[in-house]
C-alpha cells in the first residue's frame, strides 16, 4: 500500500498542483480565471485596446491636408557589438491643414528630443520585420499626440527608415 502512494499518488497529486499553479498564475494561453493572476497580460490587453496605434499607411488622406516632413533622425542603437549601429529615420507627419504647420514648428524639438530618446533605447534586432517597423510607427504616432493635438495630426509615415 505505501508503494501504491509513493509511485502512483504522490506524483499524481504533483501533476495536478502544477496544473492548478499553471492556470492560476496565467501561463496556459487561451485559459483565464477571473482574479487570479495574469493581471499583467490583461492590463496590457485593455492598454492595447485603448489606443490602437497609427492609423493604417493605406488609409486616403482627406482633401487639404498637408504633409510636415521632419527632419532626419541619427541615433545610435544599443548593441553589444565593438562597433556602434546606426538608425537613419525620417518622418512625414500628415496633418489636418496648413493652419497646424506652426504648432508643428514650434513643438517640433520636444518632439525631435521624445523621439531621440525612444529610438536610442531600442536595438537592432527590435527593427527586424515587418512589426519592428510597425513598431516605430505606432510610437512616433503616440509621441506626436503628446505634443500636437489629436484632431490635428492624420497620420504619420515612415519616409526613410535605414540600419547601418
Amino acid at each position: 500500500m505505501k508503494k501504491l502512494i509513493l509511485f502512483v499518488l504522490l506524483p499524481l497529486l504533483l501533476l495536478i498542483g502544477a496544473g492548478l499553479g499553471a492556470l492560476v498564475a496565467g501561463l496556459v494561453p487561451g485559459v483565464a480565471i477571473p482574479g487570479f493572476g495574469g493581471g499583467q497580460q490583461a492590463a496590457h490587453e485593455e492598454e492595447k485596446q485603448q489606443d490602437p496605434g497609427a492609423p493604417p499607411t493605406s488609409k486616403p488622406s482627406p482633401p487639404g491636408s498637408s504633409i510636415y516632413v521632419l527632419p532626419e533622425f541619427v541615433v545610435n542603437l544599443q548593441t553589444n557589438r565593438s562597433y556602434p549601429v546606426f538608425l537613419l529615420l525620417s518622418l512625414a507627419v500628415e496633418m489636418r491643414d496648413e493652419g497646424v504647420r506652426p504648432t508643428m514648428a514650434a513643438q517640433e524639438p520636444r518632439i525631435r528630443d521624445a523621439m531621440i530618446i525612444y529610438l536610442s533605447s531600442l536595438t537592432p534586432s527590435d527593427l527586424n520585420g515587418y512589426d519592428g517597423i510597425q513598431r516605430v510607427r505606432d510610437n512616433a504616432w503616440k509621441i506626436l499626440h503628446k505634443f500636437v493635438p489629436a484632431d490635428e495630426v492624420i497620420n504619420v509615415q515612415i519616409a526613410k527608415l535605414t540600419v547601418k
